[in-house]
């Protein structure tokens, strides 16, 4: 009877051998696939998301950190008179000293502390220019002081214009010559061709003086 069986099973042999090879090489191609499949989706991952990410990056800006600089004259007592363009927040003690300060500078009427703007005119006095110091912000009128009469700058000598703020010796004497060479002051504001005398001066000479 085993025989019989055997004699069966023997007759089939063949075809069980094929479909079990053919099994094997199903499975094995299969995880060739399933592999290589695994592979490519690994690898694909990262260079995807990747590429998103530099995407996204936006490049840094550079940063402009170069100075501003302006442009400043220096008059009056420097031996380097002239324009110069420094940076903007350079102090007009950094400007004086490229103007190199003369000997017989006044610098007691000078902020040398203040900060420089564009177009700005510092004006250095010589020693015993400005007698008498006006500071800023603090005007004093006619009715402050009484009993003190306005000067006529087209009669005053040069004692009575030295009563003047601001007006010292070798400006008096200034007054005088174009008195002499230009006839009297038509306005006030002719004041203000006399060297040394600008507006900030005149502001503070212009209630004490007349031209009647």
């Amino acid at each position: 009877m085993f025989r019989e069986h055997y004699e069966k099973y023997k007759e089939h042999l063949p075809l069980v051998s094929l479909g079990a090879a053919a099994l094997l090489i199903v499975l094995f191609v299969g995880s060739l696939i399933f592999d290589g499949n695994e592979k490519v989706s690994i690898n694909e991952t990262p260079i995807s998301e990747t590429a998103y990410a530099e995407e996204d990056e936006e490049p840094e800006k550079a940063v402009d950190t170069a100075p501003i600089y302006v442009i400043v004259e220096v008059k009056g007592a420097v031996k380097n008179p002239g324009v110069f363009e420094v940076p903007q927040d350079a102090r007009v003690t950094n400007v004086l000293s490229l103007a190199e300060v003369s000997s017989s500078a006044d610098l007691l009427t000078v902020n040398q502390s203040e900060k420089v703007k564009d177009e700005m005119v510092i004006y250095v006095p010589e020693q015993g220019e400005i007698e008498k110091a006006v500071i800023p912000g603090t005007p004093v009128s006619p009715q402050d002081e009484a009993g003190t009469a306005l000067v006529n700058i087209n009669t005053a000598t040069a004692a009575e214009l030295t009563t003047l703020n601001g007006i010292g010796e070798k400006k008096a004497q200034l007054i005088l010559e174009y008195r002499e060479q230009n006839g009297l002051f038509m306005a006030k504001e002719d004041l203000m061709t006399i060297t040394g005398i600008g507006e900030k001066t005149f502001d503070s000479l212009e209630p004490y003086i007349t031209i009647e």
